[in-house]
């Protein structure tokens, strides 16, 4: 890992596999839009990093559906794209959530919380 970006790093993160939903929007009003998954590589109360074969552009905001495993809860959330780097055929994407009534980012937090309190 670039040591830079580790020290960028302000919070806790976890080592996490999970399924992550990235929602893009339709090109035109006639077409709908699609969905991506890809899968988390760490997960933060404020941010996730997934990897994915294809690169997303930085500055974008998506919606988000992250499926946690255990236990078994999905949060919809939003985010924007802050990095996105190519590594080994596949990219790796930095994501910083945002605050926004209309998501689940309390409970969110509260389930990463509980995460690395068991941890």
């Amino acid at each position: 890992m670039n040591p830079s970006l580790s020290e960028q790093r302000q919070e806790y993160r976890l080592n996490a596999s999970e399924a992550v939903y990235i929602e893009l929007e339709a090109e035109s009003d006639e077409q709908p839009g699609s969905i991506l998954l890809s899968r988390s590589t760490d997960l933060s109360a404020n941010g996730l990093q997934v990897e994915m074969d294809r690169a997303l552009p930085t500055g974008h905001i998506y919606a988000l559906c992250v499926q946690l495993r255990e236990p078994d809860q999905r949060f919809v959330l939003s985010g924007e794209v802050k990095w996105c780097r190519a590594e080994h055929g596949r990219y790796s994407i930095g994501i910083a959530l945002y605050e926004s009534d209309d998501t689940s980012i309390e409970a969110w937090k509260q389930a990463i919380a509980h995460r690395l309190h068991d941890s």
